[in-house]
């Protein structure tokens, strides 16, 4: 959530009614890891969640070019929208918001609302396989991954210039000795995970992880040297 700034909201038509009804919005966060949204008046989800506040926000984090999208990890919030009505909540959520959206010149129209969606539960998705429901105290407690800024660029790194590396450690760390190409599609503190190639036309999603937690780059680097040494010793 803190590494982007737009989604899908889902809100319910007030006609049809009760039908669910997709937009694609800009979000900044409150210190909770709220979102908060600058809706237009005019906007049809404005309208139904002025009858119904019941939403849910969807973000899916960006993936290689080529990469399959349901390997992506993704975070649903559901909850209910709220105004922020209080001056000095307003003028934090506008902060948010504009530190993640800085061309909204539009936040201080008089047709703008700005709207917080308190968030009762949580849905992840990690990736193929891993999954759960996270409560809402769990969540507003979590703090984004240390590595989340540089994991575009581990992970184009390693799929351009180290592939048989990855290869080497589907071997030895995930025992899988059937795979013969594999593309790293996600990074974090505890471990990365690959689309591996097993032949004919077969692919699997595996998890590989660190020997310790890893917080920077450069410990990135170092722990995969070290993953490898091992393995080819």
């Amino acid at each position: 959530m803190a590494g982007h700034s737009r989604g899908a909201l889902s809100t319910l038509t007030v006609a049809p009614a009760g039908t669910p009804f997709g937009s694609v919005v800009t979000y900044g966060l409150d210190p909770l890891g709220q979102p908060c949204f600058f809706v237009s008046t005019m906007a049809e989800h404005t309208h139904n969640l002025d009858a119904d506040p019941r939403a849910s926000l969807l973000v899916v984090e960006d993936i290689p070019a080529g990469a399959d999208p349901l390997a992506a990890g993704r975070v649903t919030l559901l909850g209910a929208a709220e105004e922020v009505v209080d001056p000095q909540e307003r003028a934090a959520a506008r902060a948010g918001y504009l530190a993640a959206n800085p061309a909204a010149f539009y936040v201080d129209y008089g047709d703008f609302r700005c709207l917080r969606l308190v968030v009762t539960d949580v849905r992840y998705v990690g990736g193929f396989g891993r999954m759960s429901w996270v409560d809402a105290q769990a969540y507003g407690a979590a703090q984004p991954d240390p590595l989340m800024p540089a994991a575009p660029r581990i992970i184009s790194h390693m799929n351009a210039d180290h592939a048989d590396a990855l290869v080497t450690l589907c071997h030895h760390d995930a025992g899988r000795a059937d795979v013969v190409s594999a593309a790293m599609t996600a990074v974090d503190r505890y471990g990365f995970e690959v689309v591996a190639d097993l032949g004919a036309g077969r692919r699997e999603a595996l998890r590989i992880g660190f020997r310790t937690e890893q917080t920077t780059a450069d410990g990135v680097r170092r722990e995969l040297i070290g993953m490898l040494d091992q393995a080819r010793s």
